[in-house]
């Protein structure tokens, strides 16, 4: 009855009320897609204002894509137990909390805190406004709404880092978050005004929260991660003394310790009748092979937003300008040949292209690793241009059929766990490699070499290489038509 009842209210909006809402949502994901992508160029300026080296720089990507895990792991049960409207409020309030925290930072921690107030904000705004543009929309135009709204996305995320670049070579690394304030306002006032107002007694009161799941989730992860930002062995001269060896037993006994807890909260959330996340999903095999695909890909994606600023602007001493136009070329490609991989795979299945684009991804990788040897800005382009074909046609293709293979009322849950899973692995796997090319740079430096850190992003990326082509098994248990 309730359903029906907001349905019919829904269906009361007229035209111009429902193309009001859909811009207020549009340029609501717009600003946290820009503020996701726009700070990236601008890590090795953190990393030179406050003095810290590469390890803590990460944490500004870190930050942010760990408290946006957080952020969705809340939204499914905020939505349930609240009405969007002013949950989606506070979030943007919590948004430009953590704006006016960075633009007054004044040491790297304070940069950080802004970061995952931010992320966590985020978490819980992408996907209210994907609930709320499926309720306003009849069913029939979900997929012509959902590609405007992923154009619009990738379009932020495509031009975020040339003009966070631009503002910080031409002002200063604060007008990186001073830039979203005006327009969070402008979206708080237009969700005040143009977002419909929610019905009474149309959110479940009793929904249960697996409050033991969360929490011990967060303290496994942020255990976890304060361990490894802390965790510093000079390997420069080898293992030449017996405090070398110990830390590295202990290192591999936490590492133990860690995973033993990580299969523990496992076999935990698979035998709750309401979990945090629904991890018995994955005995679907084709939802598995496709989170095992877009995984991998998203770990190489957040890896090369990492390493490309330091390389284009503390090895080849170019501009962050030019850090900016290298992502947004690279993401204008992707973007483009999504669009074309998603019309694609409804004909051809998801098989045959996914496998492609991990070919080519991993290739174009380690041809990015081949240009480091004598680096240009037009070889780099063309280079992260091709890896731009290559995840297109890999991620959006696996990740759809992925989602149908669901039954439809395990949909929302499977995009909160393939979200959730990507970011958290990510996070992981960002941390070791800035403790990899700290040690590592060091170690080369040390022995004499001039080009430490280059050939420590070299070995990443040979690294990120392998480990997509160790996926293409994934891509060939996937359907050749959905």
């Amino acid at each position: 009855m309730n359903d029906a009842h907001k349905n019919s209210r829904d269906q009361r909006l007229s035209d111009e009320q429902v193309r009001r809402v859909l811009v207020t949502l549009l340029l609501g994901g717009t600003v946290i897609s820009f503020s996701n992508s726009a700070l990236n160029p601008a890590i090795p300026v953190f990393m030179s204002v406050f003095d810290v080296d590469i390890v803590l720089g990460g944490w500004v990507l870190n930050a942010y894509v760990l408290a946006m895990s957080v952020g969705l792991m809340l939204s499914g049960y905020l939505n349930k137990r609240f009405a969007s409207k002013p949950v989606y409020l506070a979030a943007v309030l919590g948004f430009m909390l953590g704006s006016v925290m960075g633009m007054m930072a004044f040491n790297m921690s304070f940069v950080i805190m802004a970061r995952a107030i931010q992320g966590l904000s985020g978490g819980l705004i992408i996907p209210l406004s994907i609930g709320m543009l499926y309720r306003i929309y009849p069913k029939q135009q979900h997929g012509r709404i959902m590609a405007l709204w992923g154009i619009v996305i990738m379009m932020s995320l495509a031009f975020g880092p040339l003009i966070g670049a631009y503002l910080v070579d031409q002002f200063a690394w604060w007008t990186l978050f001073a830039v979203t304030l005006p327009l969070s306002v402008i979206v708080m006032a237009m969700v005040w005004r143009l977002i419909p107002e929610p019905d009474r007694g149309t959110h479940d009161t009793a929904s249960p929260f697996d409050t033991v799941g969360f929490v011990s989730l967060i303290i496994w992860l942020l255990t976890m991660m304060i361990w490894l930002s802390t965790l510093k062995i000079d390997f420069t001269h080898g293992i030449s003394s017996r405090d070398d060896l110990l830390k590295i037993v202990a290192l591999g006994a936490l590492s133990i310790l860690f995973l033993l807890s990580a299969v523990a909260w496992w076999a935990y959330e698979r035998r709750q009748s309401h979990p945090l996340l629904n991890v018995g999903l994955f005995d679907n095999k084709t939802y598995l092979h496709s989170n095992v695909i877009s995984i991998t890909q998203t770990v190489g994606l957040m890896l090369c937003l990492l390493l490309l600023p330091i390389l284009i602007q503390e090895v080849m001493g170019e501009s962050a300008l030019w850090t900016g136009v290298v992502l947004m070329v690279a993401t204008l490609v992707a973007s483009i040949t999504t669009h074309y991989a998603g019309k694609r795979v409804d004909k051809r299945g998801a098989r045959g292209i996914g496998m492609a684009g991990i070919t080519i991804s991993a290739l174009s990788t380690l041809m990015l690793a081949w240009c480091l040897y004598q680096p240009t800005l037009w070889l780099l382009i063309l280079t992260m241009s091709v890896r731009g074909v290559g995840v297109g046609l890999a991620y959006l293709p696996t990740t759809t059929v992925g989602f149908s293979s669901l039954p439809k009322d395990s949909v929302t849950e499977g995009a909160a766990l393939n979200n959730i899973s990507r970011r958290i692995i990510s996070t992981i796997v960002i941390t070791l490699t800035t403790l990899y090319i700290h040690s590592r740079s060091a170690q080369l430096l040390a022995a004499g070499s001039d080009v430490g850190i280059a050939s420590a992003i070299q070995e990443i990326l040979v690294i990120i290489a392998l480990m997509l082509l160790f996926t293409l098994p994934s891509a060939c248990k996937l359907p050749r038509a959905p």
